[in-house]
């Protein structure tokens, strides 16, 4: 069958179904602005079917859609760098013409930057930005790591209008590591603003735990309630062994080991649990026994 048959005979089985109430396709769509030209940003639209437009620079987009059905186009997945909001996004269709009069609005986001210092060579240390959308007060965790002392520029930038909050994931060993300049709302009016976050590490007193009698292919997991962090510090350990905690003590914080999870079978229990670090005594955070039967 030729291509000139094929169009007559579906725009034909068009006119019937629209004849006897029934629909044919059509468009919905619309333009993208402020995601640039360069591909640098992309975002993914999605319409009520599930189906996605991935964009990667300003201009016209479209999804089929029945002529009466409704529909529905939301950003599936946001750029990094700026963000992306949908007006004229939802609706129902009345005939058969195509609509086009869906905007989709990106706006820059803003980067959040600062320094690291006094982290031991070779040490590494994960930090974490906490975001808040004000709207919905869902809060998104983003976290990354740095292995030298100097500049640094978080690699997710900031919704603006959100709260931001930077803290230590996880330090490096035998330090700890406290924020400056942290916390604050982003704005975009003001992009270069959040450049003075400050990371500083100091020696710290290490937990360590010697664990004993554990059976192989058994997991056990311990608790550190500490003063160094508002959770407890957890580890999840399958064999014997000298492990260390994540987290280091600053001189006079608090250490309470306890078992979380017993390991199947079998009974731990733990020694010389408790106490208070001492910097010029650092090896009594270092003598906790865990002995399992």
């Amino acid at each position: 069958m030729n291509k000139s048959k094929l169009v007559a005979i579906l725009g034909g089985l068009g006119i019937i179904l629209a004849g006897c109430g029934g629909f044919v396709y059509t468009s919905v769509g619309g333009t993208v602005t402020g995601l640039g030209t360069t591909g640098a940003n992309s975002v993914i639209l999605m319409n009520e079917q599930n189906f996605t437009r991935t964009l990667t620079a300003d201009g016209p987009f479209s999804f089929n859609v029945a002529s009466n059905a409704n529909y529905s186009v939301v950003v599936y997945s946001q750029p990094n760098l700026v963000n992306c909001t949908v007006a004229n996004g939802t609706g129902k269709m009345t005939g058969e013409g195509a609509l086009n009069n869906i905007l989709v609005t990106c706006v820059p986001n803003v980067p959040v930057s600062g320094t690291l210092s006094g982290m031991a060579d070779s040490g590494a240390i994960t930090l974490n930005n906490n975001t808040v959308n004000p709207a919905t007060s869902v809060a998104t965790d983003k976290t990354m790591s740095l292995s030298a002392n100097g500049a640094f520029q978080l690699t997710n930038y900031v919704v603006s209008g959100y709260r931001y909050n930077v803290t230590v994931a996880m330090p490096p060993a035998a330090q700890y590591c406290t924020v400056a300049n942290g916390t604050g709302v982003a704005d975009n009016k003001y992009p270069n603003a959040i450049n003075n976050v400050a990371v500083s590490c100091v020696p710290a007193v290490p937990v360590k735990v010697t664990v004993n009698g554990l059976t192989a292919g058994n997991t056990l997991t311990l608790s550190n309630a500490t003063t160094a962090k508002s959770t407890a510090d957890t580890l999840a350990i399958s064999t014997i062994g000298i492990y260390n905690f994540g987290w280091s003590l600053l001189n006079g914080m608090t250490y309470a080991v306890t078992v979380a999870t017993q390991p199947t079978g079998q009974t731990c229990t733990v020694q010389n649990a408790s106490g208070v670090a001492d910097i010029t005594k650092p090896d009594a955070a270092s003598n906790i026994v865990v002995n399992c039967v």
